[in-house]
């Protein structure tokens, strides 16, 4: 089956009018369908819907579409949303002719997702703005106010070559037809059953080949698969840029926490399910649209018996670094079994996390 990403992207890249007034004013156009959204947006359904000075707030279904290959959402979903609203809410104290981009991202996962979230809102605001460096902190809760993660980021202030006075066009939007893509059914044959899952060895599993939901989605692909090793790909696709030419830093959070997780299942046993309690990353170059495949490789660097920490590059297709994560995770031995009775991810996760020591 084909990725989404192999369709023309839409979207807005490169919009300048978006820079010829305040980021507090763009920011609200966005809001008010004023200015387009970005290709990611289109992507996720991810949008703004609430902005003042120093604070975004944003919003983005929790749709079939971000399903790994048990039906589950993985904590790398969180990072994908909160770079949006952290950057924005820097981005709303800055005057025309300046935009932010992400060096680093820290979230820390308090609750998994299940699928009864309908949707996640994240609250970022700005803690510090100065003339080079801003930092902001995120709130993500589900549609019922519950706190499922926090987040913080460390944002690079440049300046946008911009005539405040010019008549700008607007940029290409791509097609409008079929619909975006997260308001589409979602593909079937994605999951493996729970007997698969139960008496499946995790290594041989990833290395099935099957294709989850969210690799459909993004065209993200396992491509070699160790007892704690892991390496993937990920194609440098118009359709992750956040409207500028490089590639939305969320999006490269997530690739490399899914690549992350990857190596912790592949050192557990049969039955066993895993949760990612915390991660950070950090952006050493831009990734740039339409530039080759990204390459992912993450290494458990911790094996104890609850807990499992983990790293991973994220080189271009040069072979140059784009990005460093690491990551750590608790270990539920016989999860699948407690899942098989119904009971809810985050249920398994917290008795798991009042079981002993790592």
């Amino acid at each position: 089956m084909r990725s989404i990403i192999d369709e023309p992207h839409r979207g807005a890249i490169g919009d300048l009018r978006a820079f010829q007034q305040s980021g507090l004013e763009a920011v609200r156009r966005y809001i008010r369908g004023q200015l387009p959204p970005p290709p990611v947006s289109r992507l996720l359904g991810m949008k703004p819907t609430d902005a003042g000075l120093g604070k975004a707030t944003f919003a983005m279904p929790i749709t079939p579409w971000l399903e790994d290959a048990f039906g589950l959402y993985w904590g790398g979903v969180y990072a994908l949303f909160a770079d949006a609203p952290l950057a924005l809410a820097i981005r709303t104290t800055l005057p025309p002719g300046k935009t932010v981009a992400t060096s680093e991202l820290h979230m820390s996962f308090v609750r998994p997702m299940s699928r009864k979230t309908a949707n996640i809102v994240g609250r970022a605001e700005t803690v510090h703005a100065g003339s080079q460096v801003g930092l902001s902190m995120i709130h993500i809760t589900d549609q019922n106010g519950r706190m499922l993660a926090f987040g913080s980021t460390r944002c690079l202030i440049s300046d946008v070559p911009v005539d405040p006075k010019a008549e700008y066009p607007e940029p290409d939007l791509g097609p409008s037809e079929p619909p975006d893509p997260y308001l589409r059914p979602p593909p079937e044959g994605a999951h493996l059953n729970l007997e698969e899952v139960m008496n499946g060895m995790p290594i041989e599993l990833l290395a099935g080949g099957m294709i989850p939901s969210i690799w459909r989605l993004t065209g993200y692909r396992l491509t070699r698969v160790e007892e704690g090793r892991c390496e993937a790909t990920l194609p440098s696709s118009a359709w992750f840029s956040n409207g500028g030419p490089a590639i939305y830093g969320g999006l490269l959070a997530w690739a490399a926490e899914f690549t992350m997780g990857a190596a912790v299942y592949s050192t557990q046993s049969a039955g066993d399910v895993f949760g990612t309690l915390d991660m950070h990353i950090r952006f050493t170059r831009p990734a740039l649209v339409d530039s080759g495949d990204l390459k992912l490789s993450a290494s458990v660097n911790h094996r104890g018996r609850l807990l499992r920490v983990t790293s991973c590059d994220v080189d271009n297709a040069e072979g140059k670094r784009v990005a460093m994560a690491n990551a750590s995770a608790l270990i539920v031995e016989g999860g699948v079994r407690e899942l098989r009775k119904g009971r809810l991810p985050e249920e398994i996760l917290r008795t798991a996390g009042e079981s002993d020591g790592p």
